[in-house]
């Protein structure tokens, strides 16, 4: 290799224009990474979509691989060998993302694979049947690190996994900068003056249990007549393939027969960070309330707590190590009817809401994007043996 050849790290993952909560995972930490490593080594993408959809991706996209086609896979290991620029792979793995049961196409993959790699778990479920427990033990020993997110998942790889502690290393979800603007001031932009606003984010699917809190808005809004919830995202794209827009039809329609249409908005669009960020800031409380208790990581339940909103959640993996009686309020019954009473409690306590939103924003200060990706430029680094972060001068002169 010349000098000045660059070195790449490729990220194997679903990317946007693809919408799906791992492709904006992979976006953010990519944003981050590249400012935190020297200029000679560059972060590129092999995006898992259909061989028919590679026109609509630009860099750092530089290759497309069709991860339910077994060819694809192994054609884009031989590719990948045949790189000598690439010098690491990283793969961002969900079960769902690659074809075979439980995605065993991704071994395919790996056993053509000459190069290094590491993977990140984005799901690790509890008492694994078989051939999962095979599966992730085989997908492990060939890696040379096994990223997770939660203290949890990185409990179960060793305990339900048994993969040995030196290959397992936690790195939590990054979470970006709130917004800078007074709540107020976005309040007034959104056409929220005077409103109390209560939040849930992400794409919509019957999952998101979005019906009860609406529920819970008819005992809110009686008591607090200027409360409003909002609903921000689109409809997720698998469920509009499958059946159209009948969830959020069925969300208007209860909104409705309840008489909420000045007490509920679902406001049906593709949210950029910024315009998140600024929703997340004027929001008073953030509800979460999705049904899967098994759901290791929610990347919108940690940028709500980085915005410094209270969260009243469900109990799920998250929110039981996140939350604590500081920081937020974890259901017992994820019942509408708790739901309202706790909302309320903390409408009418406005000096202990704050202090918990300002709990939860603390609480994720270790978790900035910047941080995330300095440990992922440390680990690349340890891992092809050549130190690809930035020397940390620049800390010496910022708070």
């Amino acid at each position: 290799m010349t000098s000045h050849q660059h070195s790449s790290v490729l990220f194997i993952s679903t990317f946007p224009p693809r919408k799906c909560g791992i492709a904006s995972f992979t976006q953010d930490l990519i944003n981050a990474i590249s400012q935190e490593i020297k200029n000679e080594t560059i972060i590129t993408v092999c995006a898992l979509d259909k061989k028919s959809a590679a026109r609509l991706y630009d860099q750092p996209v530089t290759m497309v691989m069709d991860s339910h086609e077994i060819d694809s896979c192994m054609e884009t290991a031989v590719r990948i060998n045949h790189d000598e620029s690439i010098k690491l792979i990283c793969i961002e793995h969900e079960f769902g993302l690659f074809g075979g049961e439980l995605g065993e196409y991704l071994l395919g993959f790996l056993s053509m694979l000459e190069k290094p790699f590491i993977i990140r778990f984005h799901t690790v479920l509890p008492e694994p049947s078989p051939k999962r427990l095979k599966m992730v033990q085989t997908i492990s020993s060939l890696a040379d690190k096994v990223i997770v997110m939660t203290n949890h998942s990185a409990s179960l790889l060793e305990n339900d996994y048994h993969i040995p502690v030196k290959k397992i290393l936690r790195i939590p979800h990054g979470t970006h900068n709130h917004s800078t603007i007074d709540p107020l001031t976005l309040k007034h932009q959104h056409d929220l003056d005077n409103r109390l606003v209560l939040t849930n984010f992400g794409l919509l699917s019957p999952n998101k249990g979005v019906e009860k809190a609406i529920l819970a808005m008819k005992t809110i809004s009686e008591k607090f007549p200027e409360a409003i919830y909002l609903v921000l995202g689109q409809t997720h794209p698998n469920l509009i393939v499958q059946e159209g827009e009948k969830y959020r039809d069925y969300l208007q329609q209860l909104i409705a027969e309840n008489g909420l249409q000045k007490n509920v908005r679902l406001i049906n669009g593709y949210m950029t960070t910024q315009k998140l960020m600024e929703y997340l800031t004027l929001t008073d409380i953030y509800l979460f309330t999705s049904k899967d208790p098994d759901q290791a990581v929610s990347g919108t339940f940690l940028y709500a707590m980085s915005a410094g909103c209270p969260i009243i959640s469900n109990s799920f993996v998250l929110a039981k190590e996140m939350l604590d009686e500081q920081t937020g309020i974890i259901l017992k019954t994820n019942d509408e009817k708790e739901l309202a009473e706790q909302a309320i409690h903390l409408l009418q306590n406005d000096a202990q809401r704050k202090q918990m939103g300002h709990n939860a924003y603390l609480k994720t200060r270790n978790t900035t994007w910047e941080k995330v990706a300095g440990k992922h430029a440390r680990l690349f680094g340890e891992v092809t043996k050549t130190p690809i972060a930035r020397p940390a001068l620049s800390n010496q002169f910022t708070s």
